[in-house]
C-alpha cells in the first residue's frame, strides 16, 4: 500500500469528517431520544460530505456508519465520546475506516481516553500476540469502544469489513486505511494493527492490506509496543505514515524527552515579562500551568514516562505559528488586568501569556493540519455542511477557543466583555 497524494488527502479529509459532534450535545428526559437525534445528525453530515463533496475527494460510499458512542447514553444531555465511520472508493479500491478525535466537551474523552497512562495493558491480552509490548490503559479502553461498537442490525466494524469482501467476491488487492486525527491519531495505528494481527478472523483469504494514517496523535504505547509496530512495518505487513505538526503539542505525549518540550514550545514567540523573579515565574508562568493542566494532574505521578514511545518513522510537519491568533488574543485580553482581583494584578501578564499559549495550542493541533495535509477545500465544504446541519441554538467554538476553555478555564467571549465594560468605566 503507497497511496498517491490524491489518495493520501482524500483518507485524511475522511478522517476529518467524522468529527462533525464536536462540541455538541443533545437535551433528553427520556433515556433515548437525544442519542437518537445525535446519531441521526451524524448520519446526515456523513451523507451530505459523501454526497457534496464528491468533486473534492471523489465518490465514496458509506459501508458501515459513522457510529458515535456515549458513555453515558442515558444522561439528560449526551454528547459523543467517539465516532467511526467506514468508506469504500471503487476507483481507488480503498476502504477507509476513519476515527474521531477527542470531542472537546466530553470528559470522558480527556480523562480516560487520553489521560489515562498511568498504567498499561499487554497487546497480547489484546492479540494473543507475544512479547508485543503493552498500549496505555486509555488505549486500550478506546479500542475496546471501537471494536465492540455496532449499527442498527447490531454488526461491529470488523464482522462489516469481513461482510464487505465476502460480499463482493470479485474484489482483489483492496487496501485498508485506517486514519484518525488526535484522539483518533493514537486509536487509528492500534485499531489498523489490530486488524493485522487478527487478519485470519476477517480476511482469511488475504484480500487486503493494510495501513494506518495517524496524525496529530499522542504515542499509543510503551517501547515493547513501538518494536513490535516498527517490525510489522519492516516486515511490510503493515504500512504506516504518521503526520505531526511540529508546533503541535499533543503528539509530545507522552514520550519523557517530548514531553520536556511542551512547556516552552512557543517560547520563541511568547515571551515572560523581563523583571519576572523566579518565585513570580514558577507561580505565573504558563509553562507550568499550561503543562499541569494538560496532562491532567492527578495522572502525572503515575505516569511511566520512560517506558512510552512513539512509533518511527514519523513524518514531522512544520507549522508556523499563527500570528493573527495570536494578535487577537492579545487584542481581547489587553484590559485583563482589570478583571482580576488586586491582589492577583500582578500576574495579568503571566494570564495573558497562558491564554495565547492555549490558543495556539488549539490552534496548531487542528485548524493547521488544514493546509500542511492540504485538505483545504475539502475543509471549506465541510464547515458549510456543518453549517447547514448544526442544532438550533448550540454555539460551536473555534479550536483556539475551545482549548482556551480547557487548558485556562477561560471564556474568551465572556471576558472580552466584561473587560471592555471595565475599560470603558475606568476611562
Amino acid at each position: 500500500m503507497n497511496p498517491s497524494n490524491q489518495l493520501l488527502k482524500q483518507i485524511y479529509s475522511l478522517s476529518f469528517s467524522v468529527n462533525s459532534a464536536s462540541g455538541l450535545s443533545w437535551a433528553q428526559d427520556d433515556c433515548k431520544s437525544g442519542m437518537f437525534e445525535m446519531q441521526k445528525y451524524i448520519t446526515k453530515v456523513a451523507h451530505d460530505v459523501l454526497t457534496e463533496t464528491t468533486a473534492i475527494i471523489g465518490d465514496w460510499q458509506a459501508i458501515w456508519g459513522p457510529i458515535v458512542y456515549a458513555n453515558d447514553p442515558t444522561s439528560t444531555s449526551v454528547h459523543a465520546d467517539n465516532t467511526m465511520g467506514m468508506y469504500y472508493n471503487e476507483t481507488e479500491n480503498t476502504i477507509v475506516i476513519a476515527i474521531a478525535g477527542t470531542n472537546i466537551n466530553s470528559p470522558y474523552g480527556w480523562l480516560v481516553e487520553d489521560f489515562s497512562v498511568n498504567k498499561t495493558v499487554s497487546w497480547e491480552l489484546v492479540t494473543g500476540v507475544p512479547s508485543s509490548g503493552n498500549i496505555s490503559n486509555g488505549t486500550h479502553i478506546g479500542l475496546n469502544i471501537l471494536l465492540n461498537m455496532t449499527n442498527s442490525e447490531e454488526i461491529s466494524v470488523v464482522t462489516a469489513l469481513n461482510n464487505f469482501l465476502n460480499n463482493n467476491p470479485s474484489l482483489q488487492n483492496v487496501q485498508v486505511a485506517v486514519a484518525g486525527h488526535s484522539l483518533g491519531g493514537a486509536l487509528s495505528p492500534t485499531l489498523a494493527l489490530y486488524l493485522v494481527d487478527k487478519k485470519n478472523d476477517w480476511d482469511p483469504n488475504n484480500k487486503a492490506s493494510v495501513g494506518a494514517f495517524p496524525t496529530a496523535g499522542p504515542t499509543p504505547g510503551d517501547e515493547g509496543f513501538a518494536s513490535y509496530y516498527e517490525k510489522q512495518i519492516k516486515a511490510k505487513n503493515i504500512y504506516y505514515l504518521s503526520q505531526h505538526n511540529a508546533l503541535d503539542i499533543v503528539p509530545h505525549a507522552w514520550e519523557k524527552g517530548d514531553l520536556a518540550k511542551i512547556p516552552t514550545i512557543y517560547e520563541e514567540y511568547i515571551k515572560q515579562p523581563n523583571d519576572a523573579n523566579p518565585a513570580e515565574t514558577l507561580t505565573g508562568t504558563l509553562a507550568t500551568v499550561a503543562a499541569l493542566n494538560a496532562l491532567s494532574a492527578k495522572n502525572i505521578a503515575g505516569i511511566p514516562v520512560n517506558r512510552y514511545k512513539q512509533i518511527s518513522p514519523s513524518t514531522t510537519l512544520e507549522g508556523s505559528f499563527d500570528t493573527k491568533i495570536d494578535e487577537k488574543i492579545s487584542k481581547t485580553l489587553r484590559y485583563i488586568r482589570l478583571v482580576l482581583p488586586l491582589a492577583l494584578g500582578k500576574y495579568a501578564a503571566y494570564l495573558r501569556n497562558l491564554v495565547r499559549f492555549a490558543a495556539q495550542a488549539g490552534t496548531q493541533h487542528v485548524n493547521a493540519y488544514y493546509s500542511l495535509l492540504d485538505i483545504e477545500a475539502f475543509i471549506n465544504a465541510y464547515k458549510e455542511i456543518l453549517k447547514k446541519n448544526k442544532p438550533t441554538n448550540q454555539v460551536v467554538l473555534e479550536p483556539y477557543e475551545q482549548a482556551v476553555k480547557s487548558i485556562a478555564n477561560i471564556d474568551l467571549q465572556k471576558i472580552d466583555a466584561a473587560a471592555m465594560q471595565l475599560a470603558q468605566e475606568n476611562h
